[in-house]
């Protein structure tokens, strides 16, 4: 087992993090999916939902930049259910997930930046459909080809 010598524990602008990590791709199963981190480090992880849910997850988070936190019940949530019942202020830090389960890791953003965390967020919504749509072209027309022997 190995130690660091040199652990830093600057905090990274969390807009900056998730310019840098925002992507979009296709999961196992074909489904066009975006991804981003908040921060990083030890006990973090990317966010991962379906394109499809991105839009009612920003919108989600920008009814809570509006009206607070509230809690809901749990049950089987989409994204932005899961954030509904998942959203934290924690000191200072707005912690939330966007699924539950084994590995799911929460986003965590600075109260004070929460706001334009969604605003980026909402900047990204066409973008991002936009990239799930060519990737959904692109495997269908994949697909297709596949699907001609015989």
């Amino acid at each position: 087992m190995a130690t660091n010598i040199f652990v830093d524990e600057t905090n990274e602008d969390v807009l900056e993090v998730i310019k840098q990590t925002m992507s979009v791709s296709l999961s196992d199963d074909g489904t066009p999916i975006v991804s981003f981190a908040t921060n990083r480090g030890k006990g973090s992880g990317a966010q991962q939902l379906p394109v499809a849910d991105f839009e009612e997850y920003v919108s989600t988070l920008s009814e809570i930049v509006s009206n607070g936190i509230q809690e809901v019940p749990e049950q089987d949530l989409s994204p932005a259910e899961m954030v509904r019942d998942t959203i934290r202020n924690v000191d200072g830090l707005i912690q939330f997930r966007v699924r539950s389960g084994k590995g799911a890791k929460p986003a965590k953003v600075p109260a004070s930046q929460f706001g334009e965390v969604v605003a980026l967020l909402r900047s990204t919504v066409s973008l991002v459909e936009s990239a799930g749509d060519s990737l959904l072209e692109a495997h269908g027309d994949d697909s297709e080809d596949d699907g001609d022997e015989g």
